[in-house]
């Protein structure tokens, strides 16, 4: 076998490799709510806010505790720094010692109120969570919105410039045929210039509104295409 057909085999099997990959990457067909439900359940920034609900309940518990007894004990006149004053005397007569037991009652329904208090916090945070979710519903709709109205762009943008090819084809003929000057089939070719960037347009404003759109909903709950 020669070096030239070894080289074409192993062209052959690269181009077979990325036909292969090529067809595995297939796009991510998705509904308006469906994207909502993806966003909901994987938006970070959602999934931190879920977590303040945890916190206000925890907050709860810790408002609802009663305080702990306390055990005090206290001794004075002890001649540590001079230990020959150390007696049964100065024991009974002169050094004190206290033991005490201490708790708090709470008057005027404090600890209940506390934890009243505690709930509505919670109420809150469930009703800002609630809305955080409302917020980010409308976003990804209309997210959702400006990306099918990108792909709705690109393919009236592609459509417009094969038309308009093929008008330059026409005017091609013409040219060759001597209906038409060179300078109209520049012109014509020229306009062509102006429907190729439109759909390179229409291409990057797609890109961009899948971006945001994935953004939105979370890189781990879509692919790239």
């Amino acid at each position: 076998m020669s070096f030239r057909h070894v080289r074409k085999w192993f062209a052959a099997v690269i181009l077979l490799a990325f036909a292969i990959a090529a067809a595995r990457q297939t796009s991510t067909l998705i509904t308006i709510d469906e994207a909502i439900n993806l966003a909901l359940a994987h938006n970070h920034n959602l999934l931190a806010n879920h977590t303040l609900i945890f916190q206000s309940q925890a907050q709860e518990i810790t408002a609802n505790l009663r305080p702990n007894p306390t055990l005090s004990a206290d001794t004075q006149f002890i001649p540590i720094f001079s230990p020959q004053y150390f007696s049964s005397d100065n024991l009974n007569q002169i050094q004190q010692f206290d033991i005490g037991v201490g708790y708090l009652f709470e008057r005027g329904h404090k600890r209940q109120r506390r934890l009243q208090a505690a709930r509505d916090q919670t109420a809150v945070t469930r009703a800002q969570v609630s809305d955080a979710e409302r917020t980010l519903a409308f976003n990804v709709a209309q997210q959702f919105i400006s990306a099918l109205l990108a792909e709705s762009t690109l393919r009236f943008a592609e459509q417009d410039l094969k038309g308009f090819q093929e008008e330059v084809s026409i005017g091609e003929s013409q040219f060759k045929a001597g209906y038409i000057s060179e300078a109209d089939y520049l012109k014509i070719k020229l306009q062509l210039l102006q429907f190729q960037s439109d759909v390179s347009a229409a291409r990057l404003a797609k890109v961009q509104a899948l971006v945001g759109l994935r953004q939105i909903i979370g890189y781990n709950a879509l692919q790239a295409s």
